[in-house]
């Protein structure tokens, strides 16, 4: 809200906190809370958004998601480092508190969603702190079109989640990484959820 406290403003370029973030997810959270705000729900304020940047090229996979530098003489910090100089892989985690507070993936980002879930909703990492970077995840490949290219997630990829039992949209994006990223699929990814769920329970 500006001074004019009738006008809410929801953007993807918007200072707050002195911090502009410039990322698709920031404006959809601000739309959230905007609209509970609306609603009559005056306890709706927005907190900030965990920051990410995700490189599109062919053959490159690079993706960072929070805090990715921190003061190298604060040891409250922990750095958990994965190399593979054959496959070309290159991946870091950041730990405060037994929490992560930030990672890069280079050469493979299969763990995009679930580190930027980690993130987002500070979840105490307990024994996951010794499975970090040592996914045993099967790789799956893209599956038809590719929808999502953030996740590299394919519309059949995505038909499988829905076919397999999973009813909810929100579900389907965490469990597939589809739209975690920079969200401009989301619309298809909706369209997709929607027909195949249709699809399924006709012939029920």
């Amino acid at each position: 809200q500006p001074s004019d406290r009738n006008i809410v403003g929801v953007v993807e370029i918007e200072e707050f906190d002195n911090f502009l973030y410039g990322i698709t997810c920031a404006a959809e959270q601000q739309a959230n809370v905007a609209v509970n705000f609306i609603l009559g729900d005056l306890n709706s304020v927005y907190i900030g958004s965990v920051l990410m940047n995700i490189l599109k090229f062919k053959d490159l996979h690079l993706c960072s998601i929070g805090l990715v530098q921190f003061p190298e003489k604060d040891t409250s910090y922990e750095e958990v480092i994965f190399m593979d100089m054959h496959k070309h892989y290159y991946k870091k985690c950041i730990i405060k508190n037994d929490r992560l507070i930030g990672a890069v993936l280079l050469g493979d980002k299969k763990e995009f969603a679930e580190f930027k879930i980690l993130i987002e909703d500070k979840i105490e990492l307990g024994e996951k702190r010794e499975e970090l970077l040592r996914s045993n995840e099967e790789f799956i490949s893209v599956k038809g079109k590719l929808i999502c290219s953030c996740s590299q997630i394919g519309i059949g990829n995505l038909e499988d989640v829905i076919n397999s039992g999973c009813i909810n949209y929100t579900e389907l994006c965490k469990t597939t990484g589809a739209g975690m990223g920079c969200g401009s699929c989301k619309p298809e990814v909706l369209e997709i959820f929607q027909n195949t769920l249709r699809k399924k329970l006709a012939t029920i």
